[in-house]
């Protein structure tokens, strides 16, 4: 017989606690020059800040697109956070980058991160033998990689659990072109097509400098909005008309689903139109903030049951899942993600159907609907004149 004693067991996992998310890392893919013991080609590096550039040996002289996009990324995003750097040979084009095949430059770029990496930058400053095709209004070699890059995407976010959302270059943009090609007729909602561009020399697109951005919003959060400040003072499309000359194509371009630059009266600088995909805007992630806030709730979701699978649950005298088992799982899904996404989206149900046979299925079913926040595009303000003594009851 044991002496007296008080055996105290602690409890865990009671305080709804959940680990946090990898909301704004992020991954840059460009083109460009080995450095002599410090850059590898196809190499993956994790940077922190605008001092690595130097650890790398990275220049505007050697490297002028990464050196420009890395510089802008920390501009927007702050230093300290987190990029995936991958740099490839000058020839790779845009659509080798985004090859679904093993090892593929995107492929190579988000595997070295772990699967963290939520958005992605793609660039290049083509060799100068480059002939780009611009039947279609922008180089074509982009349109082929934006298929290439979606999927990707959608093998990552259902294979891996790893889901991202992808900035594309629009280069050689031809303002002159019958054919534009139109974003939103495409079908390619975790790309992004962006005919901005910060670059006076080259035109390259804006791509570090939105990808910060990104970075640094929430996931609910469009890269257009004005009170985050102008993206940059000078911006230009990708043909390299300024986004103030440019002012008469705004509408079109914002129509077809890029991502440009524009101005607004009485605030200096270039603000962005917003955060298209190239998908219609009938599909629920026409949007990136649409589509980054899924993503956000798919992984705490997953986060949340995996640790529930081939454990024990409890059924009723019929076999099917208990009431009282429906209502924990949905209640650990609920807190998870009302306690980690509280400020990013309006409300969150989840729903497990009590009548699903456990014993025979082994399989439960769950609903999980999110209501986002809504973004404002628009104000339709009417201001009149009122004369109260002409006011008749």
């Amino acid at each position: 017989m044991a002496r007296p004693n008080i055996n105290i067991t602690l409890g865990n996992g009671n305080l709804g606690r959940s680990a946090a998310t990898d909301d704004g890392v992020a991954a840059l893919v460009v083109n460009g020059k080995a450095v002599s013991e410090k850059l590898e080609l196809n190499k993956h590096y994790q940077l922190f800040g605008t001092a690595d550039l130097t650890k790398l040996g990275i220049t505007a002289e050697n490297n002028p697109l990464a050196y420009k996009e890395i510089t802008a990324f920390y501009e927007q995003a702050g230093e300290g956070s987190e990029l995936h750097l991958l740099v490839v040979s000058e020839a790779t084009t845009l659509t080798q980058m985004c090859d679904s095949a093993d090892g593929s430059p995107l492929r190579k770029a988000i595997d070295a991160a772990g699967g963290r990496v939520r958005i992605v930058g793609m660039n290049r400053i083509p060799p100068a033998e480059y002939e780009a095709d611009v039947t279609q209004g922008i180089d074509k070699d982009a349109i082929d990689a934006a298929a290439k890059a979606q999927a990707v995407a959608e093998s990552y976010a259902s294979g891996k659990v790893a889901p991202f959302r992808l900035l594309m270059p629009a280069p050689a943009f031809d303002a002159d072109s019958e054919a534009l090609f139109k974003p939103r007729e495409a079908s390619y909602n975790a790309v992004a097509f962006v005919l901005a561009s910060d670059d006076a020399a080259n035109h390259t697109a804006a791509i570090g400098r939105i990808l910060g951005r990104a970075a640094a919003l929430a996931v609910h959060q469009s890269l257009g909005r004005v009170r985050d400040g102008a993206i940059a003072t000078d911006m230009y499309l990708t043909d390299g008309q300024s986004y103030a000359e440019a002012a008469g194509l705004a509408d079109t371009l914002h129509d077809a689903g890029y991502i440009i630059p524009i101005g607004y009266p009485r605030k200096n600088g270039a603000y962005l139109n917003g955060d298209p995909t190239a998908a219609p805007v009938t599909d629920d992630y026409a949007q990136l903030r649409y589509g980054r806030t899924i993503d956000k709730a798919r992984i705490i979701v997953y986060d949340t049951l995996i640790d529930e699978i081939l454990d024990n649950v409890e059924s009723d005298t019929d076999g099917n899942l208990s009431a009282g088992q429906c209502v924990s799982y949905a209640g650990m899904i609920e807190n998870a993600v009302l306690t980690q996404m509280a400020d990013e989206i309006t409300s969150f149900t989840c729903t497990v159907p009590q009548d699903q046979d456990i014993l025979s299925s082994e399989t439960i079913r769950v609903v999980c609907q999110i209501q986002p926040k809504g973004v404002v595009e628009t104000f339709e303000v009417t201001l009149e004149f009122t004369n109260p003594a002409t006011k008749t009851e």
